[in-house]
């Protein structure tokens, strides 16, 4: 028997990692009471009490958007985005994005030029809309989770739709989903139902991923779910989940008689944990270290690790092979995260509610849904590496000189390097709130 939806799950998952804000209120649901807010600083902090910090050597920039909302195509700070909540990476190193409470998807070029590809109706709306099409007259309703397929199609979770739709070569279509019975608002409940996809029922799908296969997985938020599309039909992964907002297939999936092998990754929120899903079966993943917890979107580095990124904390962490967890960006005050808008290295640098993450290389792209923006992580490939103890210092009684390491240790840059097709820093700009 299939569980039945949370509402407090869809309230806490919609409104920290999804952008449907307007919507959940609508709904009548409460969110998750933010983390506590602070002027404090990374770097430079002394005693045991010191909170973790990420890695001075990892720098984070801003590609494109600022804080304040809209709908705005630009370059650079001069393009807004209102509630960015998913990201994915082009075969030609572009990027997509999630526009959600604007209800498009956006394209960023390698130099930072933002365009609308898809969408169309009011932006900052209480609801979206449904409709396939041309690009420019589609419409969403509350767009989240990305993938790009190696031809280029864009897959999208169209959450409030409780559909998956896809762009390509300059029109929408729906890949799986169904109309299903509207709520006192008229708004689609979403149900469940496995079938043909154009029978085949979801709810609240807030992700997506493509395989090495080319099979599509999703996670199925209001149903506890991984579901799988594939030759046309819509199955069950696996039901062994909380509230999944991130999944990540195997880009090494084989088909293996009526088995897939090859892990899946899970992000899920309310479970406080990574999941490995294999054939069925989801089991949390061990971690150590500086952990997630609650995590809502991952990728994977180039040396087989896990990036992921927390709305807790408001941080990005990254997670090897072993199972042992980095805070590579971010501040881990105790009682909660620390949100705020920040460029620099990554032990001072601030997000408010990452929620989606893609890597190109060494280069992360965030989705930062409360800064409305996208952010850049450079991350040194020997992130891993313990930095070395610096040399007792006479001068301080023969304590380490450079305290400004923290948990995450002295590494070589500091902050104020840009990503990709950004503009210099501005003297003061992104500080904490």
């Amino acid at each position: 028997m299939k569980k039945q939806v949370n509402p407090v799950i869809t309230a806490i998952v919609l409104i920290l990692a999804l952008g449907a804000v307007l919507f959940v209120y609508t709904k009548g649901l409460l969110g998750k009471k933010p983390g506590p807010e602070g002027d404090m600083k990374g770097g430079g902090m002394e005693g045991a009490a010191d909170p973790p910090i990420g890695l001075e050597r990892v720098t984070v920039g801003t590609l494109a958007g600022w804080s304040a909302p809209g709908h705005v195509d630009g370059a650079g700070w001069d393009a807004k985005f209102n509630g960015p909540s998913g990201i994915a990476l082009a075969p030609d190193g572009s990027l997509y994005v999630s526009d959600s409470r604007n209800h498009r998807i956006r394209h960023i070029t390698p130099d930072g030029a933002v365009t609308t590809a898809a969408g169309s109706g009011p932006t900052d709306s209480l609801q979206g809309g449904y409709v396939d099409g041309p690009a420019e007259q589609a419409q969403f309703f509350s767009p989240a989770g990305l993938d790009v397929r190696a031809d280029g199609a864009v897959c999208i979770a169209d959450t409030g739709n409780h559909r998956i739709r896809m762009l390509k070569d300059g029109v929408v279509t729906t890949v799986a989903g169904t109309s299903t019975p509207a709520d006192e608002f008229g708004i689609e409940e979403g149900g469940y139902r496995d079938g043909p996809v154009a029978e085949a029922v979801l709810m609240y799908p807030v992700d997506v991923s493509v395989t090495g296969i080319g099979a599509l997985l999703v996670a199925d938020l209001g149903n506890h779910a991984i579901r799988r599309v594939m030759n046309g039909t819509v199955t069950t992964e696996t039901t062994q989940t909380t509230a999944p907002t991130g999944v990540l297939g195997s880009p090494h999936e084989l088909l293996s008689a009526t088995l897939y092998t090859g892990p899946t990754i899970v992000a899920d929120l309310e479970g406080e944990s990574l999941l490995e899903a294999v054939r069925g079966a989801a089991a949390p993943i061990s971690l150590t270290g500086h952990v997630p917890t609650q995590p809502a979107g991952i990728d994977r580095l180039p040396d087989g690790s896990l990036i992921v990124v927390d709305t807790h904390w408001h941080a990005v962490f990254a997670v090897n092979a072993s199972g042992k967890s980095t805070l590579l960006a971010g501040i881990m005050p105790e009682g909660g995260g620390m949100p705020g808008t920040k460029d620099g290295n990554g032990s001072s640098a601030l997000f408010t509610t990452p929620c989606a993450v893609v890597a190109r290389g060494w280069t992360a792209y965030v989705a930062d849904f409360g800064n409305n923006c996208i952010r850049t992580l450079e991350i040194p490939p020997d992130w891993a590496t313990p930095p070395p103890t610096p040399e007792p210092d006479p001068r301080w009684g023969g304590r380490p000189s450079g305290g400004g390491g923290g948990k995450g240790g002295k590494g070589g840059k500091g902050g104020g390097g840009r990503g990709p097709g950004q503009r210099p820093r501005r003297d003061g700009d992104r500080s904490a709130d």
